[in-house]
């Protein structure tokens, strides 16, 4: 060995470094495999640099044929190493022993325990950009070969084609630009940027709980169940809900505070006033960190007022109907309607509730609504414990203003045609917002029930309220696509917002060793920079050799 120190360094080196670039496929072999592999390589050049073993260095002779074999060594050994990159390149993805500061290569403690208890399949979807130039699902894809490497069960099935209708009416996703994981009995999004605190959450949610929307009833709230008025119950979005793989249960106020583990609640568009009880009931839901969808009979007085001075919102006294001077609304009254409905528009693109409707009808596009309450944002107060940051998510033109006091708007018959008369000299040009979402820090604040604990993670300790000032079940509802999807919109937003484990962010873009990258660098490298180098260096040795 000694005798041929350059081959046996050479060859030394190069186990060294395929063993490095297939640590992840040795390890799953055997976990002392890999080092081992790298102990015997260093241990082979420690050998040979060091003097052990040296005989009398004036009779050794290093011949020309010695260099040549070393020299053919090192490109079979650089030939060997271009085959195995390829090999590993398969998928554009080679996994290396992982050296960066920031570990880009590896997932944390809990994602890799999560994924080892994964027991069932999991299959998941890119839903790409509405914008194709956008490569959102490529940008995700090292992530998930992450994930993909640690666990059998996980299934990349690749990017859907947006022209595949069938598919996208099988998955049902609540918009562009997102991951869809599947089970069989189950559904989870994961939206936006793809982190691996997203991504290990969305499986968390998708494989260990059902997730479940809780609908309060016991003042006059419309069923779930298609009984009754066809036009005044749930049953639409319920089953929109469901096919979504959410269970939907009603919630009395009569059974108290809801279960510690409900997430999402929609309560509202109540015909009876509600009382202090269901305050209460509602504020302690938000002190557990639980999401609240808001919805506003506007004939109605909702009996609120103390839980939206908290969110720091307020319910105008006014009541919106059509403006029947705009062309719009000249057109709609032709259908002589005895409640001409309110033109909503205006759709924020700063909320992942709404951007969805922007980005399919536009920012300008119009859902009439039967009547409406507008919403007045109010400035936080510098004292409170609760801070709030709101964004309307949608607003109303050229509305038609009734201003009307909250007896005579409890005495209005429902169930019979009925005329309001618009205020006088109105601003035509006015926009009111119809619907805002609330997002709080400090939710534990919200309740006086000291049994409530407060959370030790004060990031943890918020919640989010949505408010829509109008009822999301009309006649109108019926024949708006957008007024329908509104509301599982809105939940599947509330869901995925909740974040079971805290895993800082890494920047998972591609640099990593990856051949399908710049693919001709890599072949000057491997072809070129290496053997040149290896032959030199061999040169160089011999050299000195030659002259000692």
């Amino acid at each position: 060995m000694k005798k041929h120190k350059l081959e046996f360094s050479i060859g030394a080196l190069f186990v060294a470094l395929i063993v490095v670039l297939m640590w992840q496929y040795l390890y799953f072999i055997s976990k002392p495999l890999p080092i081992i592999l790298v102990s015997i390589s260093v241990a082979i050049i420690i050998y040979i640099v060091s003097p052990i073993g040296e005989k009398n260095k004036e009779h050794e002779a290093y011949a020309p044929k010695f260099f040549a074999q070393a020299a053919v060594t090192s490109l079979i050994a650089v030939a060997i190493i271009i085959l195995v990159a390829v090999i590993l390149n398969k998928t554009t993805f080679s996994k290396t022993f992982d050296l960066t500061n920031n570990k880009i290569n590896s997932l944390s403690d809990e994602s890799e325990k999560l994924l080892d208890s994964l027991s069932k399949p999991v299959q998941i979807y890119c839903i790409p950009a509405s914008n194709p130039t956008d490569n959102y699902c490529d940008n995700s894809t090292d992530l998930l070969n992450l994930y993909m490497r640690r666990s059998k069960n996980l299934m990349y099935m690749g990017a859907l084609s947006l022209s595949d209708k069938a598919i996208i009416q099988k998955l049902q996703p609540s918009g562009y630009s997102r991951l869809m994981l599947l089970t069989d009995n189950n559904k989870s999004e994961v939206e936006g940027q793809i982190t691996e605190s997203k991504l290990t959450n969305g499986i968390i949610n998708l494989i260990k709980y059902k997730k479940v929307v809780y609908f309060l009833t016991g003042h006059g709230e419309p069923s779930i169940s298609s009984e009754g008025n066809a036009e005044k119950n749930y049953s639409d979005i319920v089953m929109s809900l469901r096919s979504r793989a959410y269970d939907v249960k009603e919630w009395n106020i009569k059974q108290g505070n809801l279960p510690k583990e409900a997430r999402v609640l929609v309560a509202g568009d109540n015909n009876i006033t509600y009382s202090e009880q269901v305050e209460n009931l509602l504020e302690n839901f938000i002190a557990q960190g639980g999401r609240l969808v808001l919805i506003v009979n506007p004939y109605r007085e909702q009996g609120l007022e103390k839980l939206y001075a908290k969110l720091n919102l307020k319910l105008d006294p006014i009541l919106l109907t059509l403006n029947t001077n705009t062309p719009i609304g000249q057109q709609i009254m032709k259908q002589n309607l005895s409640r001409p409905p309110v033109i909503a528009s205006n759709f924020s693109t700063e909320s992942p509730i709404t951007k969805v409707i922007t980005q399919s009808f536009g920012a300008q596009g119009v859902m009439p609504i039967d009547g409406a309450r507008p919403i007045t944002i109010l400035n936080e107060s510098g004292n409170s414990n609760i801070k709030t940051h709101s964004i309307v998510l949608t607003s109303a033109y050229n509305a038609a203003p009734i201003t009307i006091t909250a007896e005579a708007r409890n005495k209005i018959d429902l169930n019979s045609p009925f005329q309001l008369i618009p205020d006088n000299n109105f601003d035509p040009n006015k926009a009111w917002p119809l619907a805002v979402s609330v997002d709080i820090s400090g939710a534990s604040n919200f309740s006086s029930d000291k049994s409530i604990a407060k959370p030790a993670d004060a990031a943890k300790d918020k919640s989010e309220v949505v408010v829509y000032g109008f009822g999301i079940v009309s006649p109108f509802s019926k024949s708006v696509p957008i007024s329908e999807e509104m509301l599982p919109l809105t939940i599947a937003h509330l869901y995925q917002d909740q974040e079971l484990v805290s895993i800082p962010t890494k920047d998972f873009t591609p640099k990593q060793f990856n051949l399908s990258r710049n693919p001709a660098l890599w072949l000057i490298l491997f072809s070129g920079v290496l053997p040149i180098s290896t032959a030199l260096a061999g040169f160089f040795i011999w050299m000195r050799r030659r002259s000692a």
